[in-house]
């Protein structure tokens, strides 16, 4: 009896060994399962969450892009068109050689350069009186040769080259520097007549129109020759800025600080045949971004980072973001409705300026597109395209 309950107690313990291991070893399968579904589980949420970041930080991206963009475009938008039609004011003072004059009066002594964009009309048969200072001290063109009356040792440029003094076809336009480096006193200008000279009127075409009181370097003349003065108003050494270019009656405004606006008179009227010249897109000298003072001047300029600290961009960050700037010619098409515009080869009064700015991190480029008119400014829409397209 005491065998038998000892086998059967062994027999109980045996199974109670059996179960526990039984459902020990189901419970870690269970666990084991359990752990790879929440492992599964957790990886397809990392992955939603990571889309969810990536559209976010795209999202941040652009933005941040589009706030550089619409910023760049506004710094080049504000700078001058620099091109024909803008710098040379689409207009100029048309003089008939008989009556014709733009009385100026009292400018200021102590003149040392004199400039001017001038259009002869003959050039073999008579001499033309272009400019008068003062009654004693004038400019005037001999039979094709620019001259000087009682101007002490002067210095000719034409078209920007120094020792040139020849106008050498009619119906083309010329620039004309004289310097000196003794004072003139420009005490009753006139342009386009000398009295008591013969014969005293000019026939022609005159622009641009500046005195200064300091000797202009050559490098000066040649450089701005085809540009205009960015801030007239502000440069004390400028006495005189006929632009010619505001077509109001018999106003002659004078852009200086000087303000002496002239009055035309007997057969002066206005033009559209003007100074023109071609401008190269790109820099012509310019190392900063302040220094850049027409549209041209930024095409083909790349931005990173702190180039661009100057933009009045607001507080965003832009480290890290970078792009470029294009400037193109092109021509109105007025054949359909809405008018569109045509890449041009040659110069025209209209510019297309084009920003792109690169999405960090990525290949695309938030593209903003302008148009530059030398009349007025354009709208401008901001478009995403892959970038360098």
């Amino acid at each position: 009896m005491n065998a038998r309950l000892q086998l059967l107690r062994q027999q109980d313990i045996f199974m109670r060994i059996i179960k526990s291991k039984y459902y020990s070893g189901f419970a870690i399968v269970e666990v084991l399962l359990a752990t790879v579904v929440l492992a599964i589980g957790f990886i397809e949420l990392t992955r939603a969450f990571s889309g969810i970041s990536r559209v976010a930080v795209r999202a941040v991206a652009m933005t941040r892009a589009s706030n550089l963009n619409h910023a760049i475009m506004e710094r080049v938008m504000s700078q001058n068109f620099d091109a024909r039609g803008n710098e040379a004011g689409d207009s100029a003072l048309d003089f008939d050689g008989v009556d014709g004059q733009v009385d100026v009066g009292n400018v200021t002594a102590g003149i040392q350069t004199i400039s001017f964009w001038v259009e002869a009309d003959d050039i073999t048969s008579r001499t033309d009186h272009v400019l008068d200072l003062n009654g004693t001290d004038y400019v005037k063109i001999v039979n094709g040769e620019v001259t000087v009356n009682n101007i002490d040792n002067p210095t000719y440029y034409i078209n920007g080259v120094s020792g040139n003094r020849t106008i050498a076809s009619i119906d083309a336009w010329y620039h004309v520097a004289i310097t000196t480096a003794t004072g003139i006193n420009a005490s009753a200008v006139t342009i386009g007549r000398v009295a008591g000279q013969t014969p005293d009127y000019f026939d022609g075409k005159i622009d641009e129109v500046r005195l200064w009181n300091d000797v202009r370097t050559a490098s000066e003349i040649s450089t701005y020759h085809t540009k205009s003065i960015s801030s007239p108003f502000s440069d004390t050494n400028l006495k005189l800025y006929y632009k010619m270019d505001n077509r109001s009656a018999s106003v002659i405004y004078d852009y200086s600080s000087s303000s002496v606006h002239g009055t035309s008179s007997g057969g002066v009227s206005w033009t559209n045949e003007s100074a023109s010249w071609t401008i190269t897109l790109g820099r012509e000298g310019e190392t900063t971004w302040s220094g850049n003072n027409d549209v041209d001047d930024f095409h083909t300029l790349s931005f990173v980072d702190g180039n661009y600290t100057d933009l009045d961009a607001g507080n965003d960050n832009f480290t890290g973001i970078g792009g470029r700037i294009y400037v193109k010619y092109v021509s109105l098409n007025t054949s359909g409705s809405p008018y569109t515009f045509d890449d041009s080869a040659t110069p025209t009064d209209y510019k297309q300026i084009t920003v792109k700015v690169g999405l960090p991190g990525s290949t695309d480029s938030t593209e903003l597109n302008a148009i530059k008119s030398s009349k007025a400014s354009q709208g401008y829409t901001l478009t995403s395209a892959p970038y360098g397209n």
